[in-house]
């Protein structure tokens, strides 16, 4: 017996017990269905994208040891991203009014869906939109009011701004989110107060659709989520085209996305599939123009460039020219630095040899001198009787030979 435990498009997750569940029921989960098995009130596992028996009995061996059928639960779930929407209503600093609709998108991974238990642990076995949005919808509007208060109307519906509320929406309700079995993958707000209306009374009419035990077909199904998830879209859409500085590329974007929205809710799997062919049909034919033309493109270039060489020829030969008369000029220049170069070393030769040559007759003319002196010192040295008048010749000896020493050796130092 196949088995569906989602009958209403608007449940996230359904927590079943055993005895609610037909005897030998199988299921089928999609990639983006979980189911969380429980037995005796503890969490066993959790399984997805598989086909199994939802509640099968102690084999026969199992029985003749003692076992018996354990007490299952089941918690399915649905991944998403989910919806979520939550008024936020206030008055800013400067008396502005402050009304809008945050549309939060939530996600379900296998990993975090056993912590969905919190939900029938208070006594919630189904799992909506208006379940999670009432948990989170003090903190959001909390959060939400203190940075919108702080900006006037305009600023308030700026992209920037959107962004600061969303970022930080990220960061202040990871925690009560994970505890909840959920992850933040995203939002939106939407200023225009007839559309956030009418998204909520969407929301509510959706809760109220109850859909027959079995589908009629496979298609019915794929249509059914297929009208939902192009209602999401559409309210994202519209919420990003009120943003006051949204680039003209962008909202061309969203129209045309809009459009192809609401055409694709009027025909069927096998018109889309039709319209599929065609669009790839028409992406190779522009891809092949666009390859035609990108070729004649760069044809026009190489004749181009080839023109324009021809026609700067006379130019490039006038360019040259003078490039080599500049080149001859620089070469005659140098050549004449050169000259004067030479010509002002040979005449700081001449005069250091003549510097030179007065030098040395000064250390002559000086060493005669000392010479004399040297004569007097060394009479009276030798012929002194008083040992006072032999010391100072002596000193007076020593003083003057260090004086022409010291005069010889700074006479030949260069300039």
């Amino acid at each position: 017996m196949h088995f569906r435990w989602r009958t209403n498009p608007t449940v996230i997750a359904q927590y079943l017990k055993d005895d609610d569940i037909p005897r030998q029921a199988e299921v089928t989960l999609k990639p983006n269905e979980v189911c969380v098995v429980l037995e005796d009130g503890k969490i066993v596992g959790s399984v997805s994208q598989t086909h199994m028996e939802v509640n099968p009995n102690v084999g026969l061996f199992a029985k003749l040891f003692g076992r018996s059928n354990p007490v299952r639960a089941f918690l399915f779930a649905f991944t998403g991203p989910h919806p979520v929407m939550v008024q936020v209503q206030g008055v800013a600093e400067n008396g502005d009014e402050i009304n809008c609709l945050l549309t939060l998108k939530l996600e379900i991974t296998r990993e975090s869906a056993p912590r969905l238990i919190t939900f029938p642990a208070q006594g919630k076995t189904s799992v909506q939109a208006s379940d999670v949005a009432e948990v989170i919808s003090h903190l959001t509007q909390t959060c939400a009011l203190e940075i919108l208060r702080k900006k006037d109307a305009n600023v308030m519906r700026t992209v920037e701004t959107s962004e600061d509320v969303i970022f930080e929406l990220r960061n202040r309700l990871r925690t009560i989110l994970d505890s909840h079995g959920f992850a933040f993958r995203g939002g939106y707000i939407t200023w225009s107060s007839s559309a956030a209306e009418e998204q909520i009374k969407n929301q509510y009419v959706l809760q109220r659709i109850k859909m027959q035990h079995d589908f009629a077909s496979d298609k019915e199904r794929i249509e059914l989520d297929a009208y939902i998830a192009s209602e999401q879209r559409k309210a994202e859409l519209n919420a990003r085209l009120s943003l006051s500085n949204v680039h003209a590329e962008e909202t061309a974007a969203m129209n045309l996305e809009i459009e192809r929205l609401e055409a694709a809710g009027k025909f069927d799997l096998k018109m889309w599939e039709q319209e599929q062919s065609l669009s790839e049909l028409k992406a190779d034919a522009a891809r092949a123009s666009s390859i035609k033309d990108a070729e004649l493109k760069n044809e026009l270039a190489k004749l181009e460039v080839e023109r324009q060489r021809i026609m700067a020829a006379p130019a490039m030969e006038i360019k040259e020219k003078r490039a080599v008369e500049d080149r001859e000029a620089k070469a005659e220049q140098a050549k004449q630095a050169m000259a004067m170069f030479e010509e002002v070393q040979l005449r700081k030769q001449q005069r250091m040899a003549m510097n030179k040559e007065q030098e040395q007759m000064r250390l002559e003319q000086q060493n005669q001198g000392s010479e004399k002196t040297v004569s007097v010192l060394e009479n009276i040295a030798a012929n002194s009787t008083d040992p006072q008048v032999q010391l100072e010749a002596l000193k007076q000896l020593a003083e003057l030979r260090k004086t022409d020493l010291q005069a010889q050796k700074d006479a030949y130092k260069n300039d």
